[in-house]
């Protein structure tokens, strides 16, 4: 027989679980409609203007700038969301619909007449095919990291230093030379791993 300290425990999980959903239903809408805007903002400004890419303008600052803050907000909600659907999933379910989630994505960039460009498109394609194969793996143990019991707070800025692995890679393999102040940033993306499992 359930107590009422149970019952209440009980609503409060299903109030809570509802809100949850509100939420990546929100989340989920919100990002759909940026991603058009920011995919048919990028097309138009690819095919209509003659300046070079590292002078082209949105919103009123760099574009390059432009698609860099909007990587941090969809990025930043996505982990979010991420923590939300882990509730309710495992990580290998979470993947499969973070996948088809990109579905809508594909088609409103396939239309685009700057899919056939580029030099070398089969080398191209193969490296593309390959960072999907990487980009997926990773989401997978982010997912598992959620699912397991990780919290948001903590897994989501320690899975965030993975720029520390392209650096120390790009060193090895693209021959690229870091400076002083990168060799820091270094030394601190290590601290903050050790600090972040504590």
């Amino acid at each position: 027989m359930q107590t009422w300290s149970q019952n209440t425990s009980d609503g409060a999980k299903a109030k809570e679980q509802s809100g949850n959903r509100r939420f990546a239903l929100y989340l989920a809408v919100v990002s759909f409609v940026c991603d058009g805007y920011a995919l048919a903002s990028l097309r138009n400004a690819m095919e209509t203007t003659t300046n070079p890419v590292s002078q082209r303008r949105l919103a009123g600052m760099p574009a390059w700038l432009a698609y860099s803050l909007l990587t941090i907000v969809f990025w930043g909600a996505w982990g979010a969301l991420s923590k939300v659907a882990s509730g309710g999933v495992d990580a290998d379910t979470n993947q499969i619909f973070f996948t088809l989630g990109l579905l809508p994505l594909i088609l409103l960039v396939l239309p685009s007449p700057r899919l056939k460009s580029g030099q070398e498109r089969r080398a191209g394609k193969a490296w593309a095919f390959l960072t999907g194969i990487l980009g997926g793996t990773g989401n997978i143990a982010f997912f598992h990291a959620l699912v397991i019991g990780g919290q948001a707070s903590i897994v989501i800025p320690a899975t965030g230093l993975f720029p520390l692995v392209t650096v120390i890679l790009a060193t090895i393999f693209l021959r690229e030379r870091l400076g002083n102040l990168q060799k820091i940033g270094v030394v601190l993306a290590l601290a903050a791993i050790y600090l972040l499992s504590l």
